[in-house]
C-alpha cells in the first residue's frame, strides 16, 4: 500500500502526463462501479495494464471508489435495470445471452450494465476534473506545500519518511517528498 500511495505521489509530482492519470483516474471509477467477478470486470482490468496509463492511480482510485460505491448501488442498479428492460433491445439481448462467452460478462445483472453504463457517462467528467486537479496541485499547490511548516512537520513522522524513501525509489526526483 505505501508503495502504491508513493507511486501515485511520485506520478503527480513527475513528468507523467496528466492525461495519463486522470485517464487512469476515469478507468479506476468504471471498475470501482462494475462488481467484480465476471468477465466483462476481468476484461476491462485487463485492457488498463495494455493503455499508457498511471496503474498506482487507477488501483487507488479504484479502491477508493469501492468504498463509496455501495452507496451508489440503488442508483446504479435502477440504470441497468432501465436499460435491461427497453423493449428495442430485447433482440439484442437474447442474441447475446445465446453467444459463447457473452453470458459470462453477467451482462444481465443490473448492477454489471449500470456500472458500465454509469462507468461510461462519467469516464470524461471524471478524465477532465482529475486533468484539472494535476494541472492546479502541480503548478499552485506544490510549490505552497512543499516549503510549509506544517509539510516539513508532518515528514518528521515514520510512516511519512518511508513512503518518502518510497517515492524516492520510484521516481527520478531526487530526495523524493522528505
Amino acid at each position: 500500500m505505501i508503495t502504491m500511495i508513493a507511486k501515485l505521489l511520485a506520478a503527480l509530482n513527475a513528468n507523467s502526463r496528466p492525461g495519463e492519470i486522470a485517464a487512469a483516474a476515469s478507468f479506476g471509477l468504471m471498475l470501482a462501479l462494475i462488481p467484480g467477478g465476471n468477465l466483462l470486470w476481468i476484461l476491462l482490468f485487463v485492457i488498463v495494464f495494455f493503455l499508457k496509463v498511471h496503474l498506482a492511480t487507477a488501483l487507488f482510485v479504484m479502491a477508493l471508489a469501492r468504498l463509496v460505491v455501495p452507496f451508489a448501488d440503488p442508483l446504479v442498479s435502477s440504470l441497468g435495470l432501465s436499460i435491461l428492460n427497453i423493449g428495442s433491445l430485447n433482440t439484442l439481448f437474447t442474441a447475446m445471452i445465446n453467444m459463447p462467452l457473452i453470458p459470462y460478462t453477467d451482462f444481465n445483472n443490473s448492477l454489471v450494465t449500470g456500472g458500465l453504463a454509469a462507468g461510461i457517462i462519467l469516464w470524461g467528467p471524471v478524465f477532465f476534473l482529475f486533468a484539472i486537479l494535476v494541472r492546479l496541485y502541480r503548478n499552485r499547490f506544490w510549490p505552497l506545500l512543499a516549503n510549509s511548516r506544517l509539510v516539513k512537520a508532518f515528514q518528521r513522522f515514520p510512516l511519512v519518511k518511508k513512503i518518502g524513501k518510497a517515492v524516492s525509489k520510484v521516481s527520478s526526483i531526487p530526495g523524493g517528498l522528505v
